[in-house]
């Protein structure tokens, strides 16, 4: 008999998000946001997935009711929040204004500061809350 043996340690993490209008997301995620597409994963699926960085991937797909959480549903880690809010927002994307004591949270020019970590929101068309931040340099300095 086969040892059951799992660790998710070293497995690619995918985003996935709802949205209420494949077409539209197609727009926003693609032209507003400049991922590149990569197509369905299947003729039987209603989504798309996009290439990310570090081997990573988003898959948006469609259904009727949006997912309606009030938490971040993806974070797209860079290098520099503020130029990264300066280029989304030329291309039409509004940033989120935060002032959120019990958790440390206030943006100033929609980037919130807490210690070593920036951070920027914003929402999709469908309601999805998304970021952009710089964890990737926050986690690799803690090892």
């Amino acid at each position: 008999e086969r040892e059951a043996k799992m660790s998710l340690q070293d497995a690619t993490v995918i985003a996935t998000l709802v949205v209420t209008d494949l077409a539209h997301a197609k727009a926003f995620y693609g032209e507003t946001l400049g991922l590149e597409e990569l197509g369905r994963l299947s003729e039987e699926e209603s989504g798309t997935a996009y290439q990310c960085g570090g081997g990573t991937y988003l898959y948006i797909y469609e259904r009727e009711a949006p997912a309606g959480s009030t938490a971040t549903a993806c974070a797209f880690a860079v290098d520099d929040v503020a130029a990264t809010v300066y280029a989304l927002r030329e291309r039409g994307v509004t940033f989120e204004e935060y002032d959120i004591p019990e958790m440390g949270l206030k943006t100033v020019d929609g980037i919130a500061t807490q210690g070593p970590m920036q951070s920027a929101f914003f929402y999709d068309p469908f309601g999805n809350i998304l970021a952009v931040d710089n964890s990737t340099r926050v986690l690799e300095s803690l090892g």
